[in-house]
């Protein structure tokens, strides 16, 4: 792993202090488990939105960010952070984890990204998401697992910005061809420059506000 990736080893602070400082230039992963793991379109949305912090927080009692799946395509990863981490943002890339925190615990903290892996059935965090206000939703492996519906609260799907920000199908079915298994929700104020000046302008809108 890059130099430049590393865990922090400062536990005292809680997720709640860290993120009312440094929210503004976080992803923060909602129950990211035991380990993080699989997070290379995380990443990718770290360095398309020029992010510094990569947040985990769970209730588990113990959170591994070191572990040896934490990227799907390593050799990918490891070249999109070097080509980030060069010059001025040398070394700025950190990962922050928080064990022992519970989900409900930040409501109203803003951060840029959320991420929802892996969502246990009937937890549901629309509510806490939308306090915070992040600019975009990453929901990954939704086979089984409680999707956010994010609808009616501000934001849309949007499918431009996956293909904008190269993100890759996540352990798709086989038997659904283009299946992704992720969806990413766009907060309706931020950035949609790409939809204004395309060409399909009205079939993105339409299928914004009938899919979306």
């Amino acid at each position: 792993m890059s130099g430049a990736l590393s865990p922090s080893s400062d536990y005292e602070h809680s997720a709640v202090a860290f993120l009312r400082r440094y929210g503004h230039t976080s992803l923060v992963s909602l129950g990211c488990g035991f380990q993080l793991n699989r997070i290379d379109n995380h990443l990718r949305l770290m360095a398309a939105l020029n992010l510094t912090f990569y947040v985990g927080i769970d209730q588990v009692s113990g959170i591994n960010p070191t572990s040896s799946n934490i990227f799907i395509d390593r050799e990918c990863m490891e070249e999109l952070l070097a080509n980030y981490c060069q010059g001025e943002s040398r070394g700025l890339w950190a990962i922050e984890v928080f064990p022992n925190t519970w989900v409900e615990e930040l409501s109203d903290l803003h951060c840029a990204v959320v991420v929802c892996q892996r969502v246990e059935p009937d937890c549901r965090w629309e509510n806490i998401i939308v306090s915070m206000r992040p600019k975009l939703v990453l929901q990954e492996d939704l086979h089984g697992c409680e999707r956010q519906q994010l609808r009616g609260h501000g934001y849309v799907r949007t499918w431009i910005k996956v293909r904008q920000y190269g993100l890759q199908p996540f352990r798709p079915w086989p038997i659904f061809p283009g299946e992704r298994n992720l969806i990413l929700w766009r907060r309706l104020d931020f950035d949609d420059a790409e939809i204004q000046a395309s060409r399909w302008k009205v079939f993105w809108r339409l299928r914004e506000r009938f899919i979306g």
